[in-house]
């Protein structure tokens, strides 16, 4: 876990490196341009794998042969998603007015040729829960295409430096997962044995799709009727604020997942076990957004420039969706492990119907409209999420909400001792206000932790299950007889 963790928050350190250099040498304009490029690839994306990454991890008896068929699939998509993104160049160019977005969705698409060459290497790899060998891969990968990138804005290329960051990651990665996994795949075959994978995968992909392009539409309608310097500051207030975020619940969503299905036959234990890793999670995670939130206008400075400034409060208020978000993606640990999903697939269509019609009424407001849509729509849908979610399961509707109630309380704590700094210190430079409140805000989180007891157990409680979670799906290295020996 301790791999897994120091590989997304290495990958994260480089991302933002990089972010601070390509937002200085480059502008809201391209950063829009390649945003709109984007809101389409995001949604392929759910197709790349088609849940069959997912699938293999799950199966408990996986044969090379169901392997070797899955790879010939997903190579095979992505050659179709290839081909799929750099068409859609004409289409996305005529519904936003920008021509360069042709050329731009071309070589997007040729990221897609490989990118399916690598999915059932990586299954592999999470499969056996190889945490190092994937943190090497990602950094590595991470840093080669970072380096490209900023090479490529200093030579002025504008937003192909963007291009150039997205296509490098891809080939890396690739590179480097092939070079981890011994295996190596014969003829296609095997197609008839991977019914059952394909069937579950299917209805994982079903999921993430609607749940990707809910997501995606607010980048759609902010490029469609306002234009890419507004898209360009919404989108990256979004990730500026997302990315810290997701480098706290990758690892730990990796572990739980297989940890949660291991469980199914002792119910009494998962939930315990979804409940305390839960309540871990929001330890670690609301006390960091609340501060991310209240310094909002020094983090933008500070790591965008002031010309980003205008980005803050949009920031601001998706950060009340991050809050929510820690607690509500974990509906998905539920549906998937439990196998319920045809009804993970269902919510995710019926979420995205209320998310979307959100974005448009909200769009009138401008960026900042949409985000209080968006934030608004997240309240609203969580605890009928989990109405949904759990079902079925070990797991009560209660049990979220309960796991949230000493964070939301540490939180709030933060909250007012960070906002008392920042009026107290307001006159200082960004830089060292944005020091003094982060210091505060962590001093104090630290502070509330430490004298009380069941909070401190909580987060304990975290670390034991992803620590226990990753021996119980930890497999005997063996011969190539299987996939569990690759």
């Amino acid at each position: 876990m301790s791999w897994s963790f120091l590989g997304v928050w290495s990958s994260y350190a480089i991302q933002l490196g990089t972010t601070m250099i390509l937002a200085r040498l480059l502008t809201p304009d391209q950063f829009g341009l390649m945003a709109m490029a984007l809101t389409l690839t995001v949604v392929v994306n759910q197709f790349r794998n088609l849940g069959l990454s997912q699938a293999v991890v799950q199966s408990e008896n996986l044969t090379w042969s169901q392997v070797n068929a899955l790879f010939w699939i997903n190579a095979a998509v992505g050659v179709v998603l290839g081909v799929a993104v750099g068409l859609s160049g004409f289409g996305l160019a005529a519904f936003y007015g920008e021509p360069d977005l042709v050329w731009v969705c071309v070589a997007l698409g040729g990221g897609y040729v490989f990118s399916g060459l690598a999915v059932q290497h990586g299954a592999l790899l999470n499969r056996r829960l190889q945490f190092r060998t994937l943190a090497i891969r990602n950094t590595t990968a991470g840093l080669l295409s970072c380096v490209a990138a900023v090479i490529a804005a200093f030579a002025g290329l504008g937003v192909w430096a963007l291009v150039i960051q997205n296509l490098t990651a891809v080939l890396f990665g690739t590179l480097v997962l092939w070079l981890a996994v011994p295996w190596r795949p014969t003829r296609p075959r095997g197609f008839r044995d991977s019914f059952s994978l394909l069937k579950f995968g299917s209805n994982v992909t079903i999921a993430n799709l609607f749940s990707t392009f809910s997501r995606q539409a607010d980048n759609v309608i902010i490029g469609r009727f306002m234009d890419a310097g507004a898209l360009g500051l919404y989108t990256k207030a979004y990730s500026l604020l997302t990315l810290p975020l997701r480098q706290l619940k990758t690892p730990i969503s990796a572990v739980m997942v297989p940890t949660l299905s291991a469980l199914q036959d002792e119910p009494e234990r998962y939930r315990l076990t979804y409940r305390k890793t839960v309540s871990g999670l929001a330890h670690l995670g609301m006390p960091f957004v609340v501060i991310l939130a209240v310094s909002a206008l020094e983090v933008i400075e500070v790591f965008l420039g002031h010309q980003w400034t205008a980005a803050a409060p949009v920031f601001q208020i998706l950060a009340i969706a991050s809050f929510v978000q820690l607690v509500s993606t974990t509906a998905g640990w539920l549906w998937v492990s439990s196998g319920h999903t045809t009804s993970y697939a269902r919510w995710s269509i019926a979420a995205s119907v209320v998310t979307i019609a959100s974005f448009i009424l909200g769009v009138q407001w401008g960026i900042e409209g949409v985000a209080i849509a968006y934030a608004i729509g997240q309240v609203v849908m969580f605890v009928p999420a989990f109405v949904v979610a759990t079902h079925g399961t070990p797991v009560k509707v209660a049990d979220p909400l309960l796991a949230m109630v000493r964070p939301v309380v540490i939180s709030t704590i933060v909250l007012g001792a960070v906002m008392g700094t920042r009026a107290l210190a307001a006159d200082l430079p960004p830089l060292s206000l944005l020091t003094a409140e982060v210091a505060t805000g962590l001093v104090v989180w630290a502070g509330v932790v430490f004298a009380w007891p069941s909070a401190r157990r909580e987060i304990s409680e975290l670390l034991t299950v992803v620590r226990r979670g990753r021996k119980s799906r930890a497999v005997p290295a063996g011969d190539e007889s299987g996939p569990d020996g690759a």
